[in-house]
């Protein structure tokens, strides 16, 4: 089985873990200090804070920008179920806003149409790496004085008309999760220019105590997995973890069982920051490798399959390849697993939440959800690998 995704890990991991673990606090802190100050160079020099995890950068910059319970904030109809209800949890009002049906992105036409006299702010998403109109959605929100959040948490590397992704709106949030451009066994990142909201922001983070944990259990967790994913077996495992009818229910008990091991309260560390300078010190070459295989992939991709177009306001990030399919995708689904290619679908690639809000008046994003496809995408894929895939697709179409 070919699988949907494949976690690096590597002998300089047990290295970094054993010396993170030997860390006394000054080192820790100094090794943190020095990931920050490496992620802020790739950013053009903006501030830099790592955190938890992305969704604990999402929550600290709305609190620094004093946005909370009662407040709208216009997200992308096609975009992470959990984190929408995390908002609703918080007490915010997330209101929907279309994507283009051939970027995956929202749009500044489909930004103004969800802003209400209620909106805070705006959250844009770079969906899978590709960078979206900033420019345009930023003119949008300025005509309202409202403060655009980027949402780079598949877009590290990305350029976008030129610029790195998440230096473009008045604060970003990255994810250091382990399937990301930068992977740190959890983890994230706060990156802005406002000098006064990375502060308050520090206010909370400098509090937090510091374990190794957490990471530790994380980086065994997916060295278990690993080795799963690499057996015979992980085939059979598949077709059971990704059945007919499970609407993603595994992914979101799998993202559950993650979000157990990065509790909010404790402090990025040095584990992380050591393996975060090697990922940042290999960003450049990875997007490379993986932009090149996304091409060679889409190229290949049978008819019927139209991929995500990626390249109109900048140069993507690598991190999912992503096409629609004019078919049925559960058939297809079923047809590629049995001839050992795993497909994500539904909510296992990402969620259309307006029926979450209830809200009509998304076509694009319903229109993505049911004919997302999501196609392996790692280095664990070679030209084999690769050729294999369009063969398994071109059959499982032909069915």
């Amino acid at each position: 089985m070919i699988p949907r995704r494949r976690i690096d890990i590597g002998p300089e991991d047990a290295a970094d873990l054993w010396r993170g673990l030997r860390d006394g606090p000054a080192a820790a802190q100094g090794q943190v200090a020095q990931f920050e100050r490496a992620a802020s160079q790739l950013l053009g020099g903006i501030g830099v804070r790592a955190t938890a995890s992305g969704r604990d950068a999402h929550d600290l910059i709305l609190q620094a920008l004093a946005i909370g319970p009662g407040d709208e904030i216009v997200i992308p109809a096609y975009t992470l179920g959990e984190l929408v209800q995390r908002m609703i949890d918080h007490g915010l009002r997330p209101v929907a806003a279309d994507v283009d049906p051939d970027s995956f992105c929202v749009t500044p036409a489909t930004v103004a149409a969800a802003i209400t006299p209620r909106t805070r702010a705006v959250l844009a998403l770079h969906c899978f790496g590709a960078p979206c109109d900033m420019a345009g959605i930023a003119a949008v929100a300025a005509r309202q004085g409202l403060p655009v959040i980027e949402d780079c948490a598949h877009a590290f590397g990305a350029l976008v008309d030129g610029r790195p992704a998440g230096s473009l709106g008045r604060a970003a949030l990255f994810s250091l999760e382990v399937a990301k451009p930068v992977a740190t066994f959890g983890g994230g990142l706060i990156a802005s220019a406002d000098s006064g909201l990375l502060e308050k922001a520090a206010t909370t983070l400098d509090r937090r105590r510091h374990s190794a944990w957490p990471v530790t259990r994380k980086l065994l967790m997916k060295a278990v997995e690993e080795v799963a994913v690499r057996s015979p077996a992980y085939g059979l495992a598949a077709r059971m973890m990704f059945r007919e009818g499970s609407s993603g229910g595994f992914e979101r008990l799998y993202r559950r069982a993650h979000d157990g091991l990065r509790p909010a309260q404790i402090a990025f560390g040095s584990i992380q920051a050591r393996r975060g300078l090697r990922r940042l010190a290999g960003l450049e070459t990875r997007n490379r490798q993986l932009n090149r295989l996304w091409q060679r992939l889409a190229e290949i991709l049978p008819a019927g399959f139209t991929p995500q177009q990626r390249t109109r306001h900048g140069q993507p990030a690598a991190y999912n390849l992503v096409a629609r399919y004019a078919g049925d995708v559960r058939r297809l689904r079923k047809r590629a697993q049995a001839a050992g290619l795993d497909l994500a679908i539904g909510s296992e690639v990402l969620d259309d939440v307006s029926p979450m809000l209830g809200q009509g008046g998304c076509p694009g994003a319903a229109y993505v959800f049911a004919e997302a496809v999501g196609i392996p995408l790692h280095l664990g894929i070679d030209e084999r690998r690769c050729s294999q895939i369009g063969e398994i697709l071109a059959l499982a179409v032909a069915a």
